[in-house]
């Protein structure tokens, strides 16, 4: 049975453009670091207040360009007096197992971050994993949060935009699930898929306020921050699954 329209918006499924425009506040855009990305991205940069979801174009990513995508953002973001909340990063499948991928300091350090303002969490199960990127949001700590969660509602979603934009935060999440072609209330919603060492392809499933962009190649060496070329790959394994909560030195 059809949804009344009034749940439908509600639920936030539907992006009204005229809603309450003059009541929004105002959205601070940093640069991608990427002239390709800019051009894509609705507001020619990473907005706050707004959720991104990036998918792999076969499935959960997992060390395919996808953090180096938001590291020029993070380097920015990282000089403000609030922490980077990393949250469940994601595990890698290995002949010997399952083996979870952590942040190279040194490789964001490269790449112009403070790690002392990134703060890593580790999660016990998907239910604390959710419940620490909206804590994360909601207390106006923080000025990214970034997260790679088994499994998202749109219900999920809603609440971690509406935190978001209270605050006007950043959140990138890489779900480790199937796109879901129905729709979310995230703002920006992208595909990613390693085409070389130093390439990716970007695809603009959603960017609100436009329509969805076609695929483009982005050369992760040609941002216009200055990075080395150490951090293509910001990760290091490591074994075992704690939870626990630590600072990145």
């Amino acid at each position: 049975m059809p949804q009344p329209l009034d749940q439908v918006i509600a639920s936030g499924q539907v992006w009204q453009g005229q809603s309450n425009a003059a009541q929004q506040p105002r959205q601070a855009v940093i640069d991608s670091g990427f002239a390709a990305l800019n051009d894509a991205l609705p507001a020619h940069g990473w907005q706050s207040g707004q959720v991104c979801e990036i998918y792999g174009h076969a499935g959960p990513l997992t060390g395919n360009g996808e953090v180096s995508l938001i590291l020029p953002a993070l380097a920015q973001l990282s000089q403000q007096p609030r922490w980077i909340l990393w949250v469940g990063s994601p595990n890698l499948d290995t002949h010997n197992g399952r083996m979870r991928l952590q942040p190279q300091a040194a490789a964001l350090q490269q790449a112009g971050i403070d790690v002392r303002r990134v703060l890593l969490v580790h999660p016990k199960d998907e239910q604390q994993a959710m419940w620490c990127l909206e804590e994360g949001l909601k207390s106006g700590h923080c000025s990214a949060v970034l997260g790679w969660p088994q499994r998202l509602h749109k219900a999920h979603i809603r609440r971690l935009q509406l935190a978001c934009a209270h605050h006007q935060s950043y959140c990138w999440l890489w779900p480790q699930s199937a796109f879901d072609p129905s729709g979310s209330p995230a703002a920006v919603r992208l595909g990613i898929q390693r085409q070389s060492a130093s390439a990716v392809e970007i695809e603009c499933y959603k960017r609100r306020g436009q329509w969805p962009g076609h695929p483009f190649t982005l050369d992760l060496n040609r941002s216009h921050t200055e990075r080395s070329q150490h951090d293509k790959n910001p990760w290091h394994r490591q074994l075992g699954d704690n939870s626990k909560t630590t600072r990145l030195q």
